[in-house]
């Protein structure tokens, strides 16, 4: 695999990637640090002013051969996605349709960015403005990933830029390292110059250095990319991290649309999806059956996605018997009593109409785990949002445009009714929604 990442000379840590199943080694990784930010936007700054004035049309087809390249290694590309990140084959397959989506996405908008362009320059010559383009575009854009979409979080915040004509310095954890530098390797055989999308790789979010490396390369790139939820749920300290997000069933919402979308979003991808809604409020009128359902549909899924640290899912066990011996009442049968950690974590659900937003040590952790409360008026449910983060998913036969107004001041910025709230792509791509 190339040399992608900054490796300065000198003595730097240094870390190895296993197998997230078989705990085999993959790869060694240089990990980069505060000082490597400088050096690494000042040859991305250099490496843009030639891809920069490149034809959109030359763009677009380094794109299509990207796309055609990533097409044609899907086996190679899954197979570095499920043995770095964990995600098991039906996770894996549709993280690479997603990508695929994303790429394509961005062929059609640089497409369309380039035929406005010449139609507006047959009438007055002022460039048209694409995802970041236009006169005054950023030379250096920094995007992040989150671990639980290595390829499509990664896409979504480097092709915009790319295409625009910047150049993209990525902050990735280590596991995601690993798919990122093989995407990296195929952009550089379909054309992409040295240089131009660059790597830098951390510990994950349990070291400081992490935060020091992310804050540094904010300062000196020109501008970041929007993407959906920038941090990922790596560490044994992830469980504040990040506010959940939430999972609302209505006295006149479906039960049995919220219990699918609710096995979905919180046992997919072993709950690490960054639009993971592990807080769940159901309307006491809807309760009965609505852990009917969830029980009827967790037992008829199968996990295969595993955490990649061995550490988090002894947290997310440890976390689960906290909350059941605080009273919970555990909703699943839990098959490894003799004290072993499986390699691919059973989901866990736990109904506790206590007001755990009120105990915040005690916050979810990455993991496919719901916990399930219930409320009786619809202001308990606003005032359980208040505490929640940006995902928020209602089920509802109520029109959203009478609902949406109250949700004026929640930290709930991606919003889905009657299904789960889903990641948004940058520039509005594929599944974007407000």
């Amino acid at each position: 695999m190339e040399a992608s990442i900054v490796t300065p000379d000198g003595d730097r840590d240094r870390v190895t990637v296993t197998s997230a199943f078989s705990g085999l080694p993959m790869l060694c990784l240089p990990l980069s640090c505060a000082a490597d930010v400088r050096p690494t936007v000042d040859r991305a700054r250099c490496a843009q002013e030639a891809w920069g004035p490149t034809p959109a049309a030359e763009r677009t087809r380094w794109l299509m051969r990207l796309r055609a390249d990533l097409r044609a290694h899907s086996a190679w590309l899954g197979s570095v996605v499920q043995h770095a990140g964990g995600l098991g084959p039906r996770d894996c397959v549709a993280e690479l349709r997603q990508a695929d989506k994303v790429l394509l996405h961005a062929v059609k908008v640089l497409r369309a960015s380039s035929g406005l362009r010449q139609a507006l320059h047959a009438v007055r010559p002022r460039p048209a403005p694409g995802p970041y383009g236009g006169p005054h575009r950023p030379a250096v854009i920094s995007s992040r990933v989150h671990e639980g979409r290595p390829l499509a979080s990664l896409l979504e915040g480097a092709l915009p830029a790319l295409v625009g004509g910047s150049a993209v310095v990525t902050e990735v954890d280590v596991r995601s390292a690993v798919p990122a530098l093989a995407v990296r390797l195929l952009a550089r055989g379909a054309g992409l110059p040295r240089h131009v999308w660059q790597l830098l790789p951390n510990q994950g979010s349990e070291r400081a250095t992490a935060g020091d490396l992310r804050a540094v390369l904010d300062e000196h790139a020109d501008d970041v990319a929007p993407q959906c939820c920038l941090r990922g749920t790596s560490g044994s300290g992830n469980a504040g991290t990040r506010a959940p997000g939430l999972l609302v069933l209505r006295h006149d919402g479906c039960s049995r649309a919220a219990a699918q979308a609710a096995v979905d979003a919180c046992f997919s991808r072993a709950g690490r999806m960054c639009s993971t809604t592990p807080l769940i409020a159901v309307h006491a009128d809807r309760r009965a059956e609505f852990l009917r359902q969830l029980i009827d549909r967790a037992a008829r899924f199968t996990p295969e996605t595993t955490l990649p640290g061995r550490g988090q899912l002894t947290l997310m066990r440890d976390w689960s018997a906290t909350v059941a011996a605080s009273g919970a009442l555990p909703l699943l049968p839990n098959s490894y009593t003799d004290g072993t950690t499986p390699p691919v974590p059973e989901p866990v659900a736990l109904l506790d109409d206590s007001a755990w937003y009120q105990r915040l040590p005690e916050l979810p952790p990455a993991g496919p785990v719901a916990i399930v409360t219930t409320f009786t008026r619809w202001s308990g449910a606003l005032a359980l949002a208040r505490h929640t983060g940006t995902h928020l998913s209602v089920f509802t036969r109520t029109r959203a445009a009478q609902l949406v107004p109250q949700f004026a001041g929640l930290p709930a910025s991606r919003i889905g009714f009657n299904r789960a709230s889903s990641p948004t792509p940058a520039w509005g791509g594929p599944g974007a929604h407000s």
